[in-house]
């Protein structure tokens, strides 16, 4: 095979697409002496979650900086692009960038954080583990992400529906899931087993880390291990059969309202981009449904979003600012309670009040929480993965074809060294 252009090769040409900034916000009354940095900049998936609550950040951060505020927003796929971009050109829009393992690349060029959060004591109160490698980002051995959104890819089920069908929803298995579509498609005819935002195709990697219980590396490079990943890739194809009329290219929003009003019976996302919109007051399912424990062998993807400085910043004391008030603790019920934003932060979750509002989703999400990771898989790994799957779970080709061709890709995709170091520690790397 013809040495293949890197992902990163590729996307340095995009750069020229690349999009700017949000407007900058308005600039509020200086509450300290101006810092050097005459102004400031971060960049968000734009979501209507994060985007948005770093947006009403903005202008107190201002007041309270002297610091002009830039809040720049993309979809993911392009805030990725861009973050990554941004570093190699040496462009530098940005201070502070948010986003998660898939930045391997670039972490070099993040600055380490472990004596800051010393400095302000800023791991009291978090959930054990979330600091860690593997859902935490490190670079040789230092921490250079801090966590702030956190979320478990999670299955939600209508209540009235599966009790109709007979179905207990309780799934120790994806095989066990796919196998109760035709059941509750045959006592519930005009509904669909599931929805799931299928239009966004780095979403599929979900079932399959779900599914797939071997290793992701082999003798130092990426390999799957063929006969399991061939039954994934099956079983994916079969539950791309149980989806609504013409969902297979579905948003997050469409997704979310098929199983709200009561077209599918179950829904598969993650649960920050669904729940706060299925238990508002005007939603028909309000008190009709409930999460349950993700199936494995497998395990849940963690979105685990970090917050990143960037070496270049050209006032470090800005940017950790920023990390510490938009991640910090004095937020983290107010970014979940105006925007669905999972929180990090164990006294959320201990709140009476809104412990006794969640008893039918925090069980399921605290439960996975501790089994869920990150795939050990960098950007262009990962994108081949998805791309591969889609065209496996549309028929486009066989599970046998597209699982070899992911492994005859992957031969050419280096390991890096940090994410060798993390796949060892989860039980990713085959025995020699």
């Amino acid at each position: 095979m013809s040495k293949m252009k890197t992902w990163f090769d590729v996307h340095r040409l995009r750069l020229s697409h690349a999009v700017l900034p949000a407007a900058v916000l308005a600039t509020g009354l200086a509450g300290i002496a101006p810092a050097v940095a005459q102004s400031f900049s971060f960049s968000v998936m734009a979501s209507g979650t994060y985007d948005k609550a770093a947006a009403d950040l903005a202008p107190a951060f201002e007041a309270k900086t002297g610091v002009k505020t830039t809040v720049a927003a993309f979809p993911w796929a392009i805030l990725r692009q861009n973050n990554i971009t941004d570093v190699l050109t040496g462009t530098n829009q940005y201070q502070v960038m948010s986003g998660g393992f898939y930045l391997v690349d670039i972490y070099p060029h993040f600055v380490p954080l472990a004596e800051m959060i010393k400095a302000d004591n800023l791991a009291d109160g978090m959930i054990p583990g979330l600091m860690d490698p593997g859902r935490s980002e490190y670079f040789n051995g230092q921490q250079i992400g801090f966590p702030y959104g956190t979320d478990v890819y999670g299955v939600m089920v209508n209540d009235e529906m599966l009790k109709t069908a007979g179905v207990t929803g309780e799934f120790k298995t994806w095989a066990d899931f796919v196998a109760a579509c035709p059941t509750i498609e045959a006592a519930l005819p005009d509904v669909a087993c599931f929805s799931h935002p299928t239009g966004s195709p780095e979403q599929i990697s979900a079932f399959f880390t779900g599914a797939y219980d071997g290793t992701y590396i082999k003798g130092g490079k990426y390999e799957l291990d063929t006969t399991k990943a061939v039954e994934v890739g099956k079983l994916i194809a079969e539950l791309w059969k149980h989806l609504p009329k013409q969902g297979n290219a579905m948003s997050f929003d469409e997704a979310n309202a098929a199983f709200r009003d009561g077209k599918a019976a179950m829904l598969v996302t993650w649960p920050s981009f669904a729940n706060k919109f299925l238990d508002e007051d005007t939603s028909p399912l309000k008190g009709k449904w409930h999460q349950v424990s993700f199936p494995g062998p497998g395990y849940p993807q963690l979105s685990q979003w970090q917050l990143f400085m960037v070496d270049t910043a050209p006032d470090k004391a800005v940017a950790w600012d920023w990390i510490k008030t938009f991640a910090g603790p004095e937020n983290a019920a107010a970014n979940y309670k105006k925007y669905g934003i999972g929180s990090p932060w164990k006294a959320l979750y201990d709140d009476p009040e809104l412990k006794a509002a969640h008893t039918h989703d925090w069980p399921a999400k605290l439960a996975d929480l501790p089994r869920a990771q990150n795939p050990v898989l960098s950007g262009e790994a990962l994108d081949f993965l998805n791309n591969t799957l889609q065209d496996v779970a549309n028929g486009r080709v066989s599970a046998e074809d597209g699982i070899a061709s992911i492994n005859q890709a992957w031969a050419n995709f280096p390991v890096p060294a940090t994410l060798l170091e993390v796949a060892g520690s989860v039980g990713a790397v085959a025995a020699e």
